[in-house]
């Protein structure tokens, strides 16, 4: 019979669609339309959303679940099934769909998957489950009788009586950053103006301790109980738990204090979840925006769960970085300081939680990190939760860790940011898998610094996928090596050349192509003067001299707006360039080589319309080696000129999405080839707020299927 692909993430505009229902005991009835974007608020008790829409007359009941088949690539896909708003619909004509997109790709590959059990393991190192491709929403299936478990329970519980617990330090790193402090500093903590009080108090009960024995001495850090579908799962710090720690004997104990040790038992812990690179030796140095985990425990000897036991606090992603009235709890040491005994009591604060950001120092990587500023969260205080206000209640936004594990001051205290990576994780935890690897690409708020980006074959040891070349605000510029989509499209970063002046203050504009005619691709840059350099084979080692194609004039210095290397000409290489000018102008040089800028025609003669191009790219979009042109127009409406050869008049012009106010704010345009076929039929785009996304296999009406490659800046 066979089966029709699914199309996820494949937008809301189709101007092909057929919607097919059949009612019990009647003929199938099909509907041929087009289909759109439907966005609503909450109405009459129905949430609402962004939903697929088409208009078919004679809607029933019975079209429920039917599918909304489109064209992707030639073939026909499923982007919809009826339902969503109002069950599909409230009014005859008019159908809806919910959106097939990430939530769906997962769903469909757990149901494809064969799910993999964790294994428990008492190190850190190994206690990590085997990789999968996508995670699942479902919880790890016990690898041990329960009884078996139970018993383990026993005599961990046994193990870990207060007395014992009592002789716990701090995780060594944070143990180490007490030793940095002048003795005189650890026993008289500074007064900054900024800094809260805080004071021991009996605690919180989704709030406690992991305890552990570790190089023959006790260890603890602090953790938060997070909701999840085995209500298993606690949040804390990754360097609790690194390479550097081999934990045996794991538990957490919610509540404990030094008056009411382990009011709610003792919670083995089977796993820990959290970046294999953060994990993998001298992580806490290098991956310092990583440093969060979820450990999942089993059940206490009586067989209760940790979260039926104490319940759990949500969390907080992406939800910034000011929050005024933050609480900060921890469970600091300091053994000469009779305030801060080694007993192990909770420490209470209530303070602003703001942005930190700092460059690299001292061998640790710097970036942008959650900061507050409570007296006295001296070691141990390692994983204590920021918990923001949400609703009538709070959600737990950060963990103590990141910049120099948490901080190496008494007073001040720092987070990893929690947003798509912490979501990453914790879905890997929820599965009972490691996690993926974090892509290379940087975060959001850097990518806002990036004024130009072009793909190509630049690196000799990649794939066959194009590598992406980025110029940034500060003249820096980098290779992002092409990979698959199994290691997030780009798996190694080089540095083709640090921040300098002349890139910073002159460099205007590049564009990449084989100008050479070798395998590697070349770069051509446009600078302030007017002048166009080539660089030629441009590589992970860097640029291998620079050829002057244009001299300085005033032409290409005040009217040229922007340019775009394709393949329009016969010699089937990528080495034309299409100029659009201030006038609305647009001219192609055809043959550009090491030896100038080819032959130059005009496309077209000034004009009002094309002074509204904003943005122009090309790529082969319809898979015949003829290269097409996209133009993003100021009102944000996105055109493919298809088959372009130089004639305007004889390319097909396809609409791939009408005016739009979200595609104003689309940036850079950059089409390549990031994916499995051999076609440069795929599109970068950097947007306003630091989100990087990918268009795979696009075609003459869609730029294909969209997927985010770095989310926007918080």
């Amino acid at each position: 019979m066979g089966a029709i692909p699914v199309a996820f993430n494949a937008g809301f505009d189709h101007g092909a669609a057929r919607i097919v229902s059949a009612a019990p005991g009647r003929n199938p009835a099909e509907c041929n339309t087009k289909t759109k974007k439907f966005t609503t608020e909450a109405v009459e008790g129905w949430a609402g959303g962004t939903f697929l829409q088409a208009d078919c007359g004679g809607k029933e009941p019975s079209t429920s679940g039917s599918p909304f088949i489109v064209q992707m690539n030639g073939r026909a896909a499923l982007a919809g099934l009826v339902g969503g708003w109002k069950a599909g619909g409230d009014e005859p004509g008019a159908v809806y769909s919910s959106y097939l997109g990430d939530d769906a790709k997962r769903l469909y590959e757990k149901a494809s998957t064969p799910e993999t059990p964790a294994t428990p393991s008492p190190s850190a190192t190994a206690s990590v489950p085997k990789p999968s491709a996508e995670p699942s929403k479902e919880p790890a299936k016990p690898s041990k009788p329960a009884e078996v478990r139970l018993s383990e329970a026993a005599e961990l519980d046994a193990f870990w009586s207060p007395e014992r617990m009592g002789q716990a330090k701090p995780v060594a790193e944070q143990e180490a950053r007490e030793a940095q402090l002048p003795a005189e500093a650890r026993k008289k903590f500074s007064a900054l103006a900024q800094t809260s009080p805080s004071k021991e108090f009996e605690g919180i009960k989704e709030v406690g301790t992991f305890y552990w024995a570790a190089d023959d001495q006790y260890r603890f850090c602090a953790g938060t109980v997070v909701p999840s579908p085995g209500k298993n799962l606690v949040a804390t710090a990754a360097h609790c738990f690194d390479d550097s720690d081999k934990a045996q004997k794991l538990v957490f104990v919610p509540k404990h204090s030094e008056k009411v040790p382990r009011p709610y038992g003792v919670f083995p812990v089977d796993n820990f979840y959290m970046d294999p690179s953060y994990a993998a030796n001298n992580g806490d140095h290098t991956q310092t925006d990583l440093d969060f985990a979820f450990l999942q425990t089993a059940p206490r000897a009586d067989g209760v769960k940790v979260e039926d036991a104490v319940g759990a606090i949500p969390l907080a992603l992406n939800a910034g970085l000011d929050h005024p009235d933050t609480q900060v709890i921890g469970y600091p040491y300091l053994p000469d300081d009779d305030k801060y005994k080694p007993n192990q009591n909770p420490l209470n604060c209530i303070t602003p939680m703001k942005k930190f950001t700092t460059g690299n120092a001292d061998g640790w990587t710097g970036g942008t990190f959650a900061e507050v500023n409570c007296k006295g969260y001296v070691s141990g205080t390692s994983g204590g939760p920021f918990l923001i206000k949400q609703g009538n209640g709070r959600a737990l936004a950060g963990v103590t860790g990141g910049w120099k594990t948490g901080g190496h001051s008494p007073d001040t205290s720092y987070s990893s940011y929690f947003g798509d990576e912490v979501q990453r994780i914790y879905d890997a935890a929820v599965a009972g898998r490691m996690p993926d690897p974090r892509s290379v690409l940087p975060p959001g708020e850097t990518w806002k610094h990036a004024k130009g980006i072009s793909s190509g074959y630049f690196t000799a040891d990649g794939t066959e996928r194009m590598d992406m070349f980025v110029m940034w605000t500060d003249g820096e510029v980098s290779l992002y090596r092409g990979a698959s989509s199994e290691k997030k499209n780009f798996d190694k970063e080089f540095r083709v050349m640090g921040a300098n002046a002349t890139w910073r203050d002159y460099a205007v504009e590049i564009t990449a192509g084989n100008f050479t005619g070798d395998e590697r691709s070349d770069i051509i840059v446009r600078w302030t003067d007017g002048e166009v350099s080539l660089f030629p084979s441009v590589d992970e080692n860097g640029f291998h001299g620079e050829i002057q194609i244009q001299a300085p004039n005033d032409d290409w210095r005040n009217y040229a707006r922007q340019f775009t290397a394709g393949r329009f000409s016969p010699n089937g290489r990528q080495d034309d360039l299409v100029v659009s000018w201030k006038d609305g102008e647009v001219s192609l040089y055809t043959d550009v080589s090491e030896g100038g800028m080819g032959t130059e025609s005009q496309v077209l003669a000034p004009n009002d319309t094309w002074k509204y191009a904003a943005e122009i790219g090309s790529g082969d979009y319809t898979g015949n080696d003829n290269w097409d042109l996209i133009i993003r127009w100021s009102d944000g409406e996105l055109t493919n000129y298809q088959d372009f050869n130089g004639n305007l008049g004889s390319s097909k012009e396809n609409t791939l999405n009408g005016p739009d106010d979200t595609w104003k704010h689309a940036i850079i345009v950059s089409g390549g080839d990031y994916s499995e076929n051999a076609y440069a039929d795929d599109t970068i785009v950097r947007w306003s707020d630091g989100e990087l996304t990918l268009y795979s296999d696009g075609n003459e009406s869609t730029l294909g299927q969209e997927k985010r490659l770095v989310a926007a800046a918080p």
